[in-house]
């Protein structure tokens, strides 16, 4: 990313996103090489705006010094110290290098006490008291997943992360009330029949205020309604990376879990053992950004995928809870589309989507070409409100 690119980006969470006002504090968190460099734009411009920025490095230089050296009670301190600030914190940013996954060196055991002593209860006070925001940066791997140069997926980033995506607010509506008032939904195609209840709990629309890229529309399943199978596409957790991953439930549980080979398969299960809840479903999400087509391996790009659907297997959020409590929140993928293979999601018998396409008519205004013609539209009103407003 060049100075220019990184400063764009940096207005863009900074400014339009947080809303930094002057004399509010940030937390600027960032994980790996290439975000640093957008993590410094960002902590400029808290700056520039009258704010104070509190830079934090996240990454795996970082993790795999610190984690081998720490006890449990230097976890605890260190847990106790970052939830002490971030309590004086107004708004929170953190930019994700994925590709950092597969450089972090320590126990799985290790790992987990980590997030659990230290990040824990850190990120529980961020998500329910700060404004913020979580976004990723790009890499060669993100170019190469992109089959793009490292120019030309640089400017795809910037332009799918600078959208206003303010143009969504409007169009998920009629999902949102499907999914908030709905009970029984049925999820088929590709060797996938899945059933569950999200009766009574919320359906919370995604529109760039918390991600970027965004556009989703999530819930959860009542946790032990879960029943049949589902198929994934390529996925990946702390470094692990699989080609594809079906899980069978019986009653909300996951009880058999498969990947692509024996080893594979072997590890897919070390994860699922992590806790109790860690085999139940904390999120069930249906996706819509116009401008995210393919996975790329980047979860926050791949769960926006026009016509995809995503699970959580893990946690639930606080806001759409169904009381799944585990140190895992791990999103796996389905696309619906022909070419990657086709689908249905029905909710109380009413088909919500065929082949990655929405098919009530309140709904297909959420489908790609629709989205685009919109936010198109958008951005044309607001350039021509920019050209015509006076000069200072």
């Amino acid at each position: 990313m060049n100075q220019q690119e990184n400063e764009k980006l940096a207005d863009q969470f900074i400014r339009a996103v947080l809303n930094v006002q002057a004399g509010e504090k940030v937390w600027v968190e960032y994980i790996g090489s290439y975000a640093k460099d957008i993590a410094d734009a960002c902590s400029d411009k808290v700056s520039e705006l009258g704010g104070v920025a509190h830079v934090v490095d996240r990454g795996s230089d970082r993790l795999n010094k610190d984690i081998p050296a720490m006890g449990v009670d230097d976890m605890k301190a260190q847990g106790a110290q970052e939830l002490a600030t971030m309590k004086e914190m107004d708004c929170y940013i953190r930019i994700d290098d994925n590709a950092e996954e597969g450089r972090i060196n320590v126990s799985t055991a290790q790992l987990g006490a980590y997030k659990k002593h230290v990040m824990s209860e850190m990120t529980g006070e961020r998500v329910r008291n700060t404004r913020w925001l979580v976004t990723s940066a790009p890499t060669p791997e993100f170019a190469q997943a992109c089959n793009m140069t490292s120019d030309e997926a640089n400017e795809y980033y910037t332009q799918v992360c600078s959208v206003d995506y303010g143009f969504m607010a409007d169009a998920v509506k009629p999902l949102v009330k499907r999914m908030t008032e709905g009970s029984e939904v049925h999820i088929i195609g590709q060797g996938t029949d899945l059933r569950f209840s999200i009766a009574g709990i919320n359906a919370i629309p995604c529109t760039g205020t918390h991600n970027i890229p965004d556009g989703e529309c999530f819930t959860a399943p009542i946790r032990d309604s879960v029943n049949g199978t589902i198929r994934f596409g390529k996925s990946s957790y702390m470094g692990e990376r699989f080609e594809f991953i079906e899980l069978s439930f019986e009653n909300g549980k996951a009880v058999k879990a498969v990947a692509e080979n024996e080893e594979r398969t072997k590890a897919l299960n070390a994860i699922l053992d992590t806790d109790d809840g860690a085999r139940y479903i904390g999120e069930f999400a249906i996706a819509f950004n116009p401008y995210v087509l393919e996975p790329i391996g980047d979860i926050l790009f791949d769960e926006k995928i026009a016509g995809s659907l995503h699970c959580a297997l893990g946690e639930a959020y606080d806001v759409a809870d169904n009381g799944n409590v585990s140190n895992i929140h791990w999103d796996m993928v389905h696309i619906q589309r022909p070419e990657h293979g086709g689908g249905q999601i029905w909710i109380d018998g009413e088909l919500i989507r065929d082949n990655g396409l929405f098919v009530p008519e309140d709904l297909q205004i959420l489908n790609p070409d629709s989205l685009i013609a919109i936010e198109r539209e958008r951005a044309q009103e607001n350039a021509g409100k920019a050209k015509n407003k006076p000069g200072l």
